[in-house]
C-alpha cells in the first residue's frame, strides 16, 4: 500500500518556522500545523476570510459576508457585495515597483524583462485600446498565443476591463479554436503571427484567420486587414482597473470531456483568485523575492494559476516559450541556473523522458519543485527527488483540475513527503468515497469534496444541466469530478487516475497507474499506459502500450514485473510498443485517446493533444495484433 510507503524527507524546523503556512497559523492564533488542516475544513469561512487578511487581497469595496448558499450548495456564491479585480490585485497596485513582474527567455536566447511599473502601463493602454473597440464589460474576448509576455499583459487588459480573458491552447488548430470562440460568442482573439519551437516558425495568426465573424489582434501582424496589437498598445489611452464584483467573470478555461463538446468553465474575481493566492502562497511557500518557472500553456490551468499567484504576491514570473530539450537536453537546467529560478513547475513526463536520457545534473537554485498533470510513478520522483533535488528540494505535488482552477490536493514545503505522495489541501475538505457514498481509507475510490469551495466553477458556459451532471450528480450534495484516489488517515493521499479509466478484470478493479508504475521500472521504458479493453471471460483485458526499446526481452520484463508487483490476476494479455503516447502539451497521457483509438471507437474532443496523428497509428496496431 502506498500509504505505508516509507518517508523519505523531512523538513527542518527553520523551513517551517519561516513557512507562510506557519504563518497563517499565527495570524489565525493556532498552535499547530495540525489544528490549521482541521480549521480550514471546519470553519471554512473564517478560513477563507483569514486567507484575505494575511495574503493583503485587495477589495475596493469589502465583502458583507464569505459565503451565500441560499440557492442550493451546488450554487453557492463567495464574497458576497465585494468589489475586486484581479489585474489591479495583480498589477495596478504595484504599479510604482520597478522589480521585474515577467522575465522571458526566447528560444533563441533573446532576454527580457518587464518591471511592475512597465506592466501596468502596458496592460492600461491596452484596456483603454480594448475600450475604444467597443469590447464591454462581460464581454469574452480570446487569448492564442503561446506563453510569451504580450500573452500576459493581454490576459491581465481583458480582465482590467472587466471582460472575461478566455484563453486558448497554443497547439490548436483551426477547428478547436472555431468551437471556443463559437460556444462563448467571441468577437476579439489576441493572436501572434508566429514564434520559433525546435528552430521551426510556427504559425498562428494563419491557422485562425478565416473562422468568420472574429477580429484578430495580431502580433508582428502582416495581414492589414487585422488590428496591430503594438499599435493598439501605443496608442491606447491608459485606464485604472474596472470595479467588478466578487462574483463577475473573469477566465473562461475549457476542459475536455470524453464525449460532447468542450466545456466552459467560468471563473470569477472573487473566490478563483483568492484560491489560486491561497495556493501558490501557502503550498509552494512563494515569496516576494522568489522566481517561478512552470513548464506549461496559458490555455491550461497552470498558466493562469502560476501567473496570478506569482504577480499577486509581488513575485517575479519567468517564461520560457521554446521547447524544453532545445537546442539540447538541458535547456532547463541551464535557464534554471542562469536566472536563479527557485520554483520549477514539471510533469511527470517531462522527468520521466529526462531520466530516460540520462540527464542526471541537479538544479542549484531551487528550493521547491511543482508537479502536477498526471499521477506519478514511483522511479521517476525518486529520482527527482535524489537526484535532480539531491534528497533536499521537497516535491510540491498538487492535483485538481480546471474545473476548479487549483488544488484539490497538495505536498508543500513543510509536509514531510513519501513517494508519489500528495497532502490535503487547505480548505478544501476533500475525501476519498466508495461507490455507495461510504468515505474509506487506505482503499482506492473517488475523490470528492464535501464543500462547495471559492474557486469551484460557477458553472458549464450556457449548460446549467451540463454542470449539475458533471460535478453534483455522482453524490448528491458533494462535488466529484470522476478522479480516482486513496487516503491515509494522517492526510496523505495518492490519485490513480480518471475513474473512468479504471480496469475491471475477471471482476477485480485496479487504477492503470498501479500497472504502469510497474511497467515503468522496467529497464529500457520510457513510460507507459495501460488500458483495459472488452474480453469475453475476464470482462477486461489489461493492454499496456509503453514507449521505450522495442525488443522482446522488455516486454517480457514488464509482463514479469506487473505479475511481480500485481499479482498474475493482472498479467497484461498484448503489451505494445509505439513511438509516441498521446498526450496533452503539459504531459497528461490521455488513456480514453488510447483506449478509443484501439477499438476504433470515436476518442472523443482530441483538441488538446499534442500529436492527433498517433490515434491513426494506435488503431492500426489493433489490427496487426
Amino acid at each position: 500500500m502506498d500509504t505505508q510507503s516509507e518517508t523519505v524527507f523531512f523538513p527542518d524546523q527553520m523551513t517551517i518556522d519561516n513557512s507562510n503556512i506557519n504563518a497563517l497559523k499565527n495570524f489565525i492564533g493556532l498552535k499547530t500545523i495540525d489544528e490549521l488542516y482541521t480549521f480550514s475544513d471546519s470553519h471554512i469561512e473564517q478560513f477563507y476570510d483569514s486567507v484575505v487578511r494575511h495574503s493583503g487581497i485587495w477589495f475596493s469595496r469589502p465583502y458583507t459576508k464569505v459565503r451565500d448558499s441560499s440557492k442550493g450548495k451546488e450554487f453557492s456564491r463567495w464574497f458576497i457585495d465585494g468589489e475586486i479585480n484581479i489585474a489591479f490585485n495583480c498589477v495596478e497596485r504595484y504599479k510604482k515597483s520597478k522589480k521585474p513582474a515577467i522575465k522571458c527567455v526566447y528560444e533563441d536566447g533573446k532576454f527580457r524583462s518587464i518591471s511592475y511599473e512597465e506592466l501596468d502601463v502596458l496592460t492600461g493602454k491596452l484596456s483603454g485600446a480594448m475600450k475604444n473597440l467597443g469590447i464591454k464589460k462581460g464581454d469574452r474576448v480570446g487569448i492564442y498565443m503561446p506563453m510569451v509576455p504580450e500573452a500576459i499583459i493581454s490576459m491581465y487588459s481583458i480582465m482590467r476591463m472587466g471582460a472575461i480573458a478566455v484563453p486558448m491552447f497554443s497547439g490548436y488548430g483551426r477547428e478547436a479554436v472555431e468551437t471556443r470562440v463559437r460556444d462563448s460568442d467571441i468577437k476579439y482573439i489576441f493572436t501572434i503571427e508566429g514564434y520559433r519551437r525546435k528552430g521551426k516558425e510556427i504559425k498562428m495568426a494563419a491557422n485562425i484567420k478565416d473562422i468568420k465573424g472574429i477580429k484578430l489582434i495580431t502580433l508582428d501582424r502582416i495581414n492589414k486587414d487585422e488590428l496591430d496589437f503594438n499599435e493598439l498598445l501605443q496608442n491606447g489611452e491608459y485606464m485604472e482597473s474596472e470595479k467588478t464584483g466578487s462574483e463577475d467573470g473573469a477566465i473562461m478555461l475549457y476542459t475536455s470531456g470524453t464525449t460532447g463538446k468542450p466545456k466552459g468553465t467560468v471563473h470569477v474575481h472573487g473566490g478563483s483568485f483568492i484560491n489560486i493566492v491561497k495556493e501558490v502562497k501557502y503550498y509552494l511557500d512563494f515569496k516576494e523575492d522568489d522566481t517561478i518557472f512552470w513548464i506549461t500553456d496559458l490555455g491550461w490551468m497552470m498558466g493562469p494559476w502560476e501567473i496570478m499567484g506569482a504577480n499577486a504576491l509581488g513575485g517575479t514570473l519567468f517564461l520560457y516559450p521554446g521547447a524544453v530539450d532545445y537546442p539540447k537536453n538541458e535547456r532547463v537546467w541551464d535557464l534554471v541556473e542562469e536566472h536563479a529560478i527557485t520554483i520549477l513547475g514539471i510533469s511527470p513526463t517531462f522527468a520521466r523522458t529526462m531520466k530516460f536520457n540520462g540527464i542526471s545534473r541537479s538544479f542549484k537554485h531551487l528550493k521547491a519543485f511543482g508537479s502536477t498533470g498526471e499521477p506519478w510513478d514511483r522511479e521517476s520522483w525518486e529520482y527527482v527527488f535524489r537526484v535532480w533535488g539531491e534528497s533536499k528540494v521537497p516535491i510540491c505535488n498538487v492535483s485538481g483540475g480546471t474545473d476548479i482552477i487549483g488544488c484539490f490536493l497538495a505536498s508543500t514545503p513543510i509536509t514531510p513527503l513519501k513517494p508519489k505522495c500528495l497532502f490535503k489541501g487547505l480548505g478544501m475538505a476533500i475525501t476519498v468515497f466508495d461507490s455507495s457514498g461510504k468515505e474509506i481509507y487506505d482503499q482506492i475510490g473517488y475523490l470528492v469534496s464535501k464543500e462547495h469551495l471559492p474557486s469551484m466553477t460557477r458553472g458549464v458556459w450556457n449548460n446549467e444541466e451540463r454542470y449539475r451532471t458533471s460535478y453534483w450528480s455522482q453524490f448528491p450534495g458533494f462535488w466529484s469530478q470522476g478522479d480516482w484516489a486513496m487516503q491515509s488517515k494522517d492526510g496523505y493521499f495518492f490519485l490513480y487516475g480518471r475513474a473512468d479509466d479504471i480496469i475491471k478484470t475477471s471482476g477485480k478493479r485496479i487504477g492503470p497507474g498501479e500497472i504502469e508504475d510497474a511497467a515503468d521500472r522496467v529497464s529500457g521504458v520510457v513510460e507507459s499506459a495501460a488500458i483495459g479493453v472488452p474480453h469475453e471471460k475476464k470482462g477486461e483485458a489489461i493492454v499496456i502500450f509503453y514507449r521505450g526499446k522495442n525488443d522482446e526481452a522488455v516486454r517480457e520484463g514488464i509482463k514479469k514485473e506487473v505479475e511481480k508487483s500485481q499479482g498474475k490476476s493482472f498479467s497484461p494479455d498484448k503489451i505494445l510498443n509505439i513511438d509516441e503516447l498521446p498526450k496533452t502539451k503539459n504531459g497528461k497521457i490521455m488513456r480514453r485517446v488510447i483506449r478509443a483509438a484501439y477499438l476504433g471507437q470515436d476518442p472523443g474532443d482530441i483538441s488538446g493533444l499534442e500529436d492527433p496523428s498517433v490515434i491513426e497509428r494506435i488503431g492500426k496496431m489493433r489490427i496487426k495484433n
